[in-house]
């Protein structure tokens, strides 16, 4: 089974948190992730040290997690907003970056890019009706 972490920020709307409360959640994520566990995804939400998320995240998704776990147990793949968390990626997790092109100049490189969170749950899914073939 694939498993499938994703940042809160990935999920959320960019610059519309309140103070002092989780951000809001992007309507578009929370179908995404749904179509995701439809199909047998394993979904967590990835805090990074931060609060929980809110509560339509949390009920879209498998768990809540503070980081992906290294090196992963299944194929997983890891959605970020922020391309610091795109390294010591192990052969079994495709990072994607959130948000369109990494800044420019960043040392740091993600596996893909993907414009939003219903993007990579797209690509997830293409990728787990027609997995690559091996030899």
């Amino acid at each position: 089974m694939t498993d499938v972490y994703v940042d809160v920020g990935a999920a959320s709307v960019e610059g519309a948190a309140p103070a002092g409360g989780p951000p809001p959640v992007d309507p578009e994520a929370i179908r995404a992730l749904h179509h995701l566990t439809e199909a047998g995804v394993g979904v967590f939400i990835v805090t990074a040290g931060g609060g929980m998320p809110a509560p339509e995240l949390r009920e879209a998704a498998q768990g809540v997690v503070d980081a992906v776990p290294m090196p992963p147990q299944d194929q997983s793949w890891y959605l970020t907003n922020d391309i610091e968390r795109c390294h010591g990626s192990s052969a079994r997790l495709r990072t994607v970056f959130i948000g369109g092109a990494p800044p420019v100049g960043s040392i740091r490189r993600c596996d893909a890019v993907a414009r939003d969170v219903q993007a990579a749950a797209m690509e997830i899914l293409a990728a787990e009706a027609m997995p690559a073939r091996v030899g």
